[in-house]
Protein backbone atom coordinates (compact mmCIF):
# COMPACT_ATOMS: atom_id res chain seq x y z
CA UNK A 1 0.00 0.00 0.00
CA UNK A 2 2.56 2.48 0.92
CA UNK A 3 4.89 1.43 -2.30
CA UNK A 4 1.17 2.69 -4.24
CA UNK A 5 0.81 5.53 -2.50
CA UNK A 6 4.61 6.11 -3.36
CA UNK A 7 4.39 5.30 -7.21
CA UNK A 8 1.27 7.02 -7.85
CA UNK A 9 2.72 10.22 -6.01
CA UNK A 10 5.87 10.26 -7.86
CA UNK A 11 3.76 9.68 -10.84
CA UNK A 12 1.39 13.30 -10.63
CA UNK A 13 5.00 14.70 -10.18
CA UNK A 14 6.74 13.75 -12.95
CA UNK A 15 3.27 14.97 -14.69
CA UNK A 16 3.51 18.23 -13.20
CA UNK A 17 7.07 18.79 -14.09
CA UNK A 18 6.95 17.89 -17.65
CA UNK A 19 4.66 20.99 -18.42
CA UNK A 20 1.83 18.83 -18.97
CA UNK A 21 -0.21 21.92 -19.60
CA UNK A 22 1.96 22.65 -22.91
CA UNK A 23 1.87 19.03 -23.89
CA UNK A 24 -2.06 18.86 -23.44
CA UNK A 25 -2.63 21.92 -25.98
CA UNK A 26 -0.13 20.31 -28.41
CA UNK A 27 -2.44 17.22 -28.25
CA UNK A 28 -5.37 19.52 -28.70
CA UNK A 29 -4.09 21.23 -31.77
CA UNK A 30 -2.49 17.89 -33.14
CA UNK A 31 -6.20 16.62 -33.28
CA UNK A 32 -7.82 19.73 -34.43
CA UNK A 33 -5.64 19.61 -37.36
CA UNK A 34 -5.72 15.70 -38.05
CA UNK A 35 -9.70 15.84 -38.25
CA UNK A 36 -9.48 18.43 -41.33
CA UNK A 37 -9.12 16.28 -44.50
CA UNK A 38 -5.48 17.80 -45.81
CA UNK A 39 -3.58 18.55 -43.11
CA UNK A 40 -1.41 16.39 -40.81
CA UNK A 41 -1.22 16.42 -36.77
CA UNK A 42 2.10 15.21 -37.51
CA UNK A 43 2.74 17.86 -39.08
CA UNK A 44 1.89 19.90 -36.90
CA UNK A 45 4.24 17.98 -34.60
CA UNK A 46 6.50 18.38 -36.24
CA UNK A 47 6.38 22.10 -36.42
CA UNK A 48 6.14 22.22 -32.37
CA UNK A 49 9.07 20.11 -32.44
CA UNK A 50 7.39 16.82 -31.25
CA UNK A 51 7.63 14.46 -33.74
CA UNK A 52 10.68 12.45 -33.06
CA UNK A 53 9.51 12.18 -30.04
CA UNK A 54 5.86 11.18 -30.72
CA UNK A 55 7.54 8.80 -32.66
CA UNK A 56 10.39 6.97 -30.31
CA UNK A 57 7.72 7.20 -27.31
CA UNK A 58 5.13 5.16 -29.28
CA UNK A 59 8.25 2.56 -30.74
CA UNK A 60 9.18 1.93 -27.27
CA UNK A 61 5.66 1.18 -25.84
CA UNK A 62 6.14 -2.40 -24.44
CA UNK A 63 2.85 -4.33 -23.51
CA UNK A 64 3.56 -7.26 -21.99
CA UNK A 65 4.27 -5.79 -18.54
CA UNK A 66 0.36 -4.33 -18.96
CA UNK A 67 -0.25 -8.01 -19.51
CA UNK A 68 1.12 -9.27 -16.37
CA UNK A 69 -0.80 -5.82 -14.75
CA UNK A 70 2.74 -4.48 -14.05
CA UNK A 71 2.02 -0.66 -14.43
CA UNK A 72 5.06 0.49 -12.97
CA UNK A 73 7.20 -1.59 -15.94
CA UNK A 74 4.63 -0.59 -18.42
CA UNK A 75 5.13 2.92 -17.48
CA UNK A 76 8.88 3.36 -17.80
CA UNK A 77 8.94 1.68 -21.41
CA UNK A 78 8.12 4.75 -22.88
CA UNK A 79 8.10 8.83 -21.73
CA UNK A 80 4.43 8.41 -20.00
CA UNK A 81 4.61 12.18 -18.65
CA UNK A 82 4.86 13.03 -22.43
CA UNK A 83 2.49 10.26 -24.19
CA UNK A 84 -0.37 10.51 -21.82
CA UNK A 85 -0.99 14.10 -21.27
CA UNK A 86 -0.70 14.60 -25.52
CA UNK A 87 -3.77 11.83 -25.85
CA UNK A 88 -5.62 12.99 -23.08
CA UNK A 89 -5.30 16.77 -25.03
CA UNK A 90 -6.04 14.78 -28.35
CA UNK A 91 -9.05 12.92 -27.02
CA UNK A 92 -10.25 16.30 -25.59
CA UNK A 93 -10.14 18.09 -28.89
CA UNK A 94 -11.89 14.93 -30.65
CA UNK A 95 -14.83 15.21 -28.79
CA UNK A 96 -15.26 18.83 -28.26
CA UNK A 97 -14.76 20.06 -31.94
CA UNK A 98 -16.26 17.31 -33.93
CA UNK A 99 -19.67 18.43 -33.02
CA UNK A 100 -18.92 21.75 -35.57
CA UNK A 101 -17.36 19.43 -38.18
CA UNK A 102 -20.54 17.14 -38.41
CA UNK A 103 -23.05 20.25 -38.01
CA UNK A 104 -21.37 21.47 -41.19
CA UNK A 105 -21.36 17.94 -42.76
CA UNK A 106 -25.20 17.41 -42.03
CA UNK A 107 -26.07 20.24 -44.10
CA UNK A 108 -25.84 20.51 -47.53
CA UNK A 109 -25.56 24.14 -48.03
CA UNK A 110 -22.79 24.57 -45.64
CA UNK A 111 -21.03 21.21 -46.57
CA UNK A 112 -19.97 22.24 -50.31
CA UNK A 113 -17.98 25.57 -48.37
CA UNK A 114 -17.01 23.49 -45.75
CA UNK A 115 -15.59 20.87 -48.30
CA UNK A 116 -14.35 24.09 -50.89
CA UNK A 117 -12.34 25.10 -47.51
CA UNK A 118 -10.70 21.51 -47.03
CA UNK A 119 -9.85 21.50 -50.87
CA UNK A 120 -7.82 24.99 -50.34
CA UNK A 121 -5.80 23.62 -47.70
CA UNK A 122 -4.92 20.20 -49.52
CA UNK A 123 -4.04 22.46 -52.65
CA UNK A 124 -1.46 24.58 -50.64
CA UNK A 125 0.09 21.83 -48.66
CA UNK A 126 0.21 19.72 -52.19
CA UNK A 127 2.12 23.38 -53.26
CA UNK A 128 4.97 23.34 -50.42
CA UNK A 129 5.47 19.63 -50.75
CA UNK A 130 6.14 19.97 -54.34
CA UNK A 131 8.53 22.80 -53.43
CA UNK A 132 10.94 20.17 -51.24
CA UNK A 133 11.54 17.65 -53.88
CA UNK A 134 13.48 17.70 -57.35
CA UNK A 135 11.07 16.56 -60.12
CA UNK A 136 13.03 13.21 -61.80
CA UNK A 137 11.46 10.14 -63.18
CA UNK A 138 11.33 8.10 -59.84
CA UNK A 139 9.61 10.88 -58.17
CA UNK A 140 7.46 11.34 -60.94
CA UNK A 141 6.71 7.92 -61.15
CA UNK A 142 5.66 7.72 -57.43
CA UNK A 143 3.38 11.12 -57.73
CA UNK A 144 1.35 9.05 -60.46
CA UNK A 145 1.04 5.78 -58.72
CA UNK A 146 0.31 7.29 -55.47
CA UNK A 147 -2.90 9.86 -57.52
CA UNK A 148 -3.53 6.26 -59.21
CA UNK A 149 -3.88 4.61 -55.59
CA UNK A 150 -5.91 8.00 -54.12
CA UNK A 151 -8.25 8.18 -56.91
CA UNK A 152 -9.34 4.67 -57.15
CA UNK A 153 -9.73 4.35 -53.35
CA UNK A 154 -11.60 8.13 -53.56
CA UNK A 155 -13.90 6.40 -56.79
CA UNK A 156 -14.92 4.05 -55.37
CA UNK A 157 -15.93 4.36 -51.84
CA UNK A 158 -17.36 8.37 -52.25
CA UNK A 159 -21.13 7.52 -51.91
CA UNK A 160 -21.06 3.97 -50.26
CA UNK A 161 -21.94 3.34 -46.87
CA UNK A 162 -22.29 -0.77 -46.39
CA UNK A 163 -23.35 -1.31 -42.76
CA UNK A 164 -23.32 -5.20 -43.10
CA UNK A 165 -20.26 -6.96 -41.79
CA UNK A 166 -18.10 -5.70 -44.62
CA UNK A 167 -18.13 -2.35 -43.32
CA UNK A 168 -16.82 -3.23 -39.55
CA UNK A 169 -13.59 -4.73 -41.50
CA UNK A 170 -13.41 -1.09 -44.03
CA UNK A 171 -13.58 0.71 -40.07
CA UNK A 172 -10.64 -1.41 -39.29
CA UNK A 173 -8.66 -1.06 -42.62
CA UNK A 174 -9.65 2.48 -42.27
CA UNK A 175 -7.99 2.85 -38.58
CA UNK A 176 -5.20 1.00 -39.75
CA UNK A 177 -4.49 3.06 -43.04
CA UNK A 178 -5.54 6.44 -40.82
CA UNK A 179 -2.94 6.17 -38.14
CA UNK A 180 -0.47 5.18 -40.89
CA UNK A 181 -0.87 8.48 -42.21
CA UNK A 182 -1.90 10.16 -39.25
CA UNK A 183 2.04 9.97 -37.97
CA UNK A 184 3.28 10.80 -41.80
CA UNK A 185 3.59 14.44 -41.85
CA UNK A 186 2.12 15.61 -44.90
CA UNK A 187 -1.40 13.66 -44.90
CA UNK A 188 -3.95 13.34 -42.63
CA UNK A 189 -5.67 10.64 -41.16
CA UNK A 190 -9.06 12.21 -41.90
CA UNK A 191 -7.75 12.46 -46.07
CA UNK A 192 -7.88 8.63 -46.28
CA UNK A 193 -11.02 8.29 -43.96
CA UNK A 194 -12.77 10.75 -46.74
CA UNK A 195 -11.12 8.87 -49.95
CA UNK A 196 -12.74 5.78 -47.63
CA UNK A 197 -16.01 7.46 -47.71
CA UNK A 198 -16.92 7.17 -43.49
CA UNK A 199 -15.16 10.55 -42.95
CA UNK A 200 -18.85 12.21 -41.78
CA UNK A 201 -19.63 9.03 -40.23
CA UNK A 202 -16.81 8.78 -38.22
CA UNK A 203 -17.25 12.71 -37.31
CA UNK A 204 -20.34 12.00 -35.79
CA UNK A 205 -19.76 9.15 -33.91
CA UNK A 206 -17.00 11.21 -32.03
CA UNK A 207 -19.46 14.34 -31.51
CA UNK A 208 -22.17 11.71 -30.40
CA UNK A 209 -20.62 8.86 -28.10
CA UNK A 210 -23.68 8.32 -25.72
CA UNK A 211 -24.97 6.18 -28.87
CA UNK A 212 -24.20 2.57 -28.65
CA UNK A 213 -23.88 2.14 -32.32
CA UNK A 214 -21.73 5.15 -32.75
CA UNK A 215 -19.52 3.48 -30.03
CA UNK A 216 -19.29 0.21 -31.70
CA UNK A 217 -18.01 2.11 -34.86
CA UNK A 218 -15.47 3.96 -32.83
CA UNK A 219 -14.43 0.71 -31.34
CA UNK A 220 -13.25 -1.26 -34.52
CA UNK A 221 -11.99 2.22 -36.07
CA UNK A 222 -10.19 1.78 -32.62
CA UNK A 223 -8.85 -1.71 -33.36
CA UNK A 224 -7.04 -0.40 -36.41
CA UNK A 225 -5.35 2.51 -35.05
CA UNK A 226 -4.22 0.17 -32.41
CA UNK A 227 -2.61 -2.75 -34.68
CA UNK A 228 -1.04 0.55 -36.78
CA UNK A 229 0.65 1.99 -33.73
CA UNK A 230 2.52 -1.29 -33.26
CA UNK A 231 3.52 -1.64 -36.97
CA UNK A 232 3.54 1.51 -38.27
CA UNK A 233 6.50 4.13 -36.08
CA UNK A 234 9.49 1.74 -37.00
CA UNK A 235 8.64 1.69 -40.42
CA UNK A 236 8.17 5.32 -40.86
CA UNK A 237 11.22 6.06 -38.90
CA UNK A 238 13.28 3.99 -41.20
CA UNK A 239 11.62 5.47 -44.55
CA UNK A 240 11.38 8.87 -43.87
CA UNK A 241 15.46 8.17 -42.83
CA UNK A 242 16.49 6.56 -46.10
CA UNK A 243 14.23 7.55 -48.62
CA UNK A 244 12.70 10.59 -47.31
CA UNK A 245 11.60 12.22 -50.70
CA UNK A 246 10.81 9.32 -52.64
CA UNK A 247 8.57 9.08 -49.62
CA UNK A 248 7.53 12.52 -50.20
CA UNK A 249 6.41 12.07 -53.82
CA UNK A 250 4.13 9.36 -53.23
CA UNK A 251 2.38 11.42 -50.56
CA UNK A 252 1.87 14.20 -53.07
CA UNK A 253 0.39 11.66 -55.28
CA UNK A 254 -2.07 10.59 -52.56
CA UNK A 255 -3.14 14.14 -51.98
CA UNK A 256 -3.69 15.19 -55.72
CA UNK A 257 -5.70 11.62 -56.13
CA UNK A 258 -7.80 12.61 -52.98
CA UNK A 259 -9.22 16.16 -55.09
CA UNK A 260 -11.96 13.69 -56.29
CA UNK A 261 -13.14 13.14 -52.87
CA UNK A 262 -13.17 16.77 -51.64
CA UNK A 263 -15.32 18.05 -54.59
CA UNK A 264 -17.25 20.02 -52.71
CA UNK A 265 -20.32 19.49 -55.57
CA UNK A 266 -22.70 16.63 -55.51
CA UNK A 267 -26.40 15.01 -55.65
CA UNK A 268 -26.91 13.55 -52.63
CA UNK A 269 -28.60 11.04 -51.49
CA UNK A 270 -29.84 11.15 -47.37
CA UNK A 271 -29.27 7.29 -45.04
CA UNK A 272 -29.77 7.74 -41.68
CA UNK A 273 -28.11 5.10 -39.38
CA UNK A 274 -27.63 5.58 -35.59
CA UNK A 275 -30.67 8.16 -35.60
CA UNK A 276 -28.68 10.42 -37.52
CA UNK A 277 -29.58 11.65 -41.14
CA UNK A 278 -25.89 11.34 -43.83
CA UNK A 279 -25.41 13.43 -46.84
CA UNK A 280 -24.24 10.28 -49.32
CA UNK A 281 -22.31 12.07 -52.30
CA UNK A 282 -24.87 10.43 -55.62
CA UNK A 283 -23.53 11.81 -58.12
CA UNK A 284 -21.06 14.59 -59.59
CA UNK A 285 -22.33 18.08 -60.03
CA UNK A 286 -21.21 21.04 -61.81
CA UNK A 287 -22.55 24.33 -60.71
CA UNK A 288 -24.27 27.38 -62.79
CA UNK A 289 -21.46 29.52 -64.28
CA UNK A 290 -21.49 32.79 -61.29
CA UNK A 291 -24.08 31.30 -59.18
CA UNK A 292 -23.72 32.06 -55.34
CA UNK A 293 -22.38 28.41 -54.49
CA UNK A 294 -19.92 28.69 -57.20
CA UNK A 295 -19.11 31.81 -55.71
CA UNK A 296 -18.85 31.03 -52.23
CA UNK A 297 -16.82 27.93 -52.97
CA UNK A 298 -14.44 29.22 -54.80
CA UNK A 299 -13.92 32.04 -52.30
CA UNK A 300 -13.37 29.63 -49.44
CA UNK A 301 -11.12 27.34 -51.40
CA UNK A 302 -8.77 30.35 -52.22
CA UNK A 303 -9.17 31.26 -48.19
CA UNK A 304 -8.13 27.97 -47.04
CA UNK A 305 -5.56 28.07 -49.57
CA UNK A 306 -4.14 31.62 -48.40
CA UNK A 307 -4.29 30.48 -44.64
CA UNK A 308 -2.79 27.47 -44.70
CA UNK A 309 -0.39 29.24 -47.34
CA UNK A 310 0.39 32.17 -44.85
CA UNK A 311 0.93 29.69 -41.69
CA UNK A 312 3.39 27.89 -43.58
CA UNK A 313 5.66 30.65 -44.84
CA UNK A 314 5.20 32.09 -41.00
CA UNK A 315 6.67 29.00 -39.85
CA UNK A 316 9.38 28.56 -42.62
CA UNK A 317 10.97 31.98 -41.59
CA UNK A 318 10.77 31.19 -37.84
CA UNK A 319 12.68 27.21 -38.83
Amino acid sequence: MIFQEFFFANFFKKIKESKVQKTFVNGVLMALTDMVPGISGSTIALVLGIYQKLLVAIKNIELKPLLKFDFKSFLKSFDFTFLIPLICGMIFSFLVFSRLFSFFLSHEFYRAFFLSFFLGIVLSCTYFLLKEIKIGFDNLFLILIGSIISFSISYFSVGEINLAFNFEIKLIIAGFIAIFAMLLPGISGSLILVMLGIYPIVINALSNISNIENLKILGFLAIGIFLGLFVFPKIILFFIKKYYFLVLSFLIGLMFGSIYALWPFWFYKKNIFASKTFLIPAKLKIPEVLSLELLLSVSFLILGFFIFFKIKQKLLIKS
